[in-house]
Formats: C-alpha cells, structure tokens, sequence
C-alpha cells in the first residue's frame, strides 16, 4: 500500500521498532525514533487524525505550545524525563495501533467487495 497511511504506517512502525530494540535510556529511544523516523511525517504524507496527534507529540518534544510548531522545521528536541518519554512513547504506540487497525479494516473491506 503506496498511500499516505502506508508511508505513515511504516514510519510508525519503524519508530516503535526502534524504541523496542534499542538499549539506551528510554528519553534517548523515544528522541532518536522521533528524529530518525517520525519527523519526516507531515500534513501531505500522514492521515490528518494521525498528523494532528503528532503535532502535539512534536509539541510535547520541544515543550512549545502546538500552534507555535512548524511541520517543516528541524525539531530540536529537548531533554525528557522517564514520564514524559514514557507518555510520548505510549502515545506513538497507541498511534500505531490505531493505523494498524484501520489497516486491517481497509485490507477486509477491499478481500470482501466483488470485483
């Protein structure tokens, strides 16, 4: 699946992949997946539901207020405490979940219509 909801999908997915694999701090992990592979997601590439919750996880990385974001800018992340990371991490996990569920729906509803 080639859509924005594919590439957002997969980006999710990497970045819980890499917070899952790695050994560093968790503050670290959730940064680094981030930064590697969630700041790449804009408004053009990422379902808006998706997009909007992102945008305040990015708010939440740079302690900014959301409106104050830019989806473009390179994000300087700020240090996290274990809370905060943990929040942030939940949070793209729940993210992923979400796509992967709509996923699974689009990818039945497609095996069911007649052709």
């Amino acid at each position: 699946m080639r859509t924005a909801f594919g590439y957002a999908w997969s980006k999710l997915y990497l970045a819980i992949l890499a917070m899952t694999t790695s050994t560093a701090p968790l503050p670290e992990r959730v940064a680094s997946a981030f930064r590697q592979h969630l700041s790449p997601l804009n408004s053009q590439n990422t379902p808006p539901h998706v997009f909007e919750r992102l945008r305040a996880v990015r708010a939440r990385l740079a302690h900014m207020a959301e409106e104050e974001v830019e989806e473009d800018a390179t994000l300087d992340i700020v240090p996290l405490t274990a809370a905060e990371a943990a929040a942030i991490a939940e949070e793209l996990l729940s993210l992923y979940d979400e796509l992967a569920k709509t996923k699974g729906r689009d990818a039945e509803a497609a095996e069911v219509r007649p052709r």
